[in-house]
């Protein structure tokens, strides 16, 4: 691409003093190349489409992640306008002072502390195989928009652990080979049919193995059940909903849960609100 980059500043993005951000987004053709005085590390969530970074076109799709570092002219772009051709990312964003609390961690020597220093054109490029990463990214996301008591501290681990698991990958050159990688299969599947009344015992079929063994593949691999990432999905894909104009109701329905008062109790014990509660706190301000 071609132009001067725009200038995108983390004072923009940054509340109550926490220079952190996290969002989920619908990538568009309205933002244009740009640059940033923070680092980003972007997560393909949906979808497929093109990355425009440095000097680089790279065709990107669901699970593609990205650390692009201070300076790094970049865009994403869906692969057409039509509607049905979605891209959607997860984007963490934070400055140099988020990351020196953790300056006697493994950040001290770890590779990936370059990124945080000006360069020229300099990213890195990972493909999450195991779903492992978004895991995290879901959990980011979710403590983020929901800013609850200890938030600040519960969001300095989950960056922390983000940052440890792509220094892993960093250190082994590519994803780490463990039984999450296993669930590959049953992740890509869940996502695309999440509103769906799915049994366990099709997911296992998914992978040839037994139900009780799928249920201890995902305490190993995430550190929860299945029961658990399911409704934990449900309820951030619901939290998204949340902004555009459909009724609860029909929001309840398009994330699997015909009940509406399950859907309500089920809510409000993940996020500590109800549906509409959400909605006035974090669309109509």
């Amino acid at each position: 691409m071609t132009g001067k980059p725009a200038v995108l500043r983390g004072s923009f993005y940054w509340r109550d003093q926490l220079p952190l951000f996290i969002a989920r987004e619908r990538e568009s053709f309205t933002l244009p190349l740009h640059v940033h005085d923070f680092v980003e590390i972007a997560y393909i969530a949906e979808g497929r489409g093109v990355h425009y970074i440095g000097s680089d076109r790279l065709e990107i799709e669901r699970g593609d992640i990205f650390v692009i570092a201070i300076g790094t002219p970049h865009v994403f772009r869906p692969l057409s306008k039509e509607q049905d051709q979605r891209l959607v990312v997860y984007n963490c964003l934070f400055e140099k002072s988020f990351i020196r609390r953790f300056q006697h961690s493994i950040l001290s020597s770890a590779g990936l502390e370059r990124m945080f220093h000006q360069d020229s054109y300099r990213y890195y490029h990972y493909r999450d195989h195991h779903g492992e990463v978004l895991s995290i990214m879901e959990k980011l996301f979710m403590e983020y928009s929901l800013r609850l008591s200890g938030h600040e501290l519960i969001l300095s681990a989950q960056v922390l652990q983000l940052l440890s698991t792509l220094f892993r990958y960093e250190q082994q050159g590519s994803l780490p080979s463990s039984n999450v990688g296993k669930l590959e299969p049953v992740f890509k599947y869940i996502h695309s049919h999440y509103h769906e009344n799915l049994k366990l015992e099709q997911l296992a079929a998914l992978i040839h193995v037994s139900v009780s063994h799928l249920q201890r593949l995902f305490r190993q691999s995430i550190g929860q059940s299945y029961t658990e990432y399911i409704q934990s999905l449900r309820i951030a894909k619901s939290c998204e909903l949340l902004s555009v104009s459909a009724s609860i109701r029909e929001i309840s329905q398009q994330v699997g849960y015909n009940d509406i008062k399950f859907f309500h109790a089920l809510f409000k014990k993940k996020t500590g609100m109800t549906p509409f509660q959400y909605r006035k706190k974090h669309v109509t301000h």
